[in-house]
């Protein structure tokens, strides 16, 4: 098991270098991705319970979760066919082409509660959520971005994190995070991240999609 792990952190962590050498074409992971619309969303943002928004997303996290994915390492039903085919260059296609879309900044589940919101902001504080995820929680390389996402999915994200159901990227990085998290810790942190909205200083490479006009 110890060598099965090795040989799949050989794998995973070699992506990020092959794409060094080779671009990543963007075009072929949008074709790709065609697929994946009808759970994350058409410009990959989602509309379904459960399911993450990938549009903006760190490229070389998405590239991790689909070997994760196709490994069997992240077991999921609704993904393993569709990863099962993939090669390696389509996973750096794909996570060049998500990252490539506006950022969503979009709160999708209402307006934010203040008392959860500052319990959730003193949770994220207390255990240094953006040592890896920045000050802004868009992420960076592997750690993704975790601001404005689904809230259901970050509570369902962080409870298999904390029950080490999911893998994490690095060394253990999350599940140790999570380990001493409570219910109420991830319903609060969960809700104060979905409900960042557009940050306040917008960096020239940062690409989002506001708020709908009302």
């Amino acid at each position: 098991m110890k060598f099965l792990r090795m040989v799949l952190l050989a794998a995973i962590v070699s992506l990020p270098a092959q794409r060094a050498h080779a671009a990543a074409d963007v075009a072929a992971g949008q074709e790709k991705a065609k697929v994946c619309a009808a759970c994350h969303g058409e410009n990959g943002v989602s509309s379904m319970p459960g399911i993450p928004s990938l549009a903006g997303q760190q490229d070389q996290f998405i590239q991790w979760q689909l070997v994760f994915f196709r490994s069997g390492q992240r077991p999921n039903p609704a993904m393993a066919p569709i990863v099962g085919e993939l090669s390696d260059e389509d996973v750096v296609n794909l996570g060049a082409y998500f990252h490539s879309l506006p950022y969503n900044t979009k709160v999708a589940d209402g307006a934010a509660n203040a008392e959860l919101t500052a319990k959730g902001k003193t949770v994220a504080v207390d255990h240094r959520c953006s040592s890896c995820h920045k000050d802004d929680f868009r992420g960076e390389r592997a750690a993704p971005a975790i601001a404005d996402q689904r809230e259901d999915y970050l509570v369902k994200a962080l409870t298999d994190y904390r029950s080490v159901t999911r893998p994490s990227v690095g060394v253990a990085a999350m599940t140790e995070a999570a380990a001493g998290l409570s219910d109420d810790d991830i319903a609060a942190v969960a809700h104060y991240l979905a409900t960042l909205g557009p940050p306040k200083t917008v960096g020239a490479s940062l690409k989002t999609v506001g708020p709908a006009k009302k």
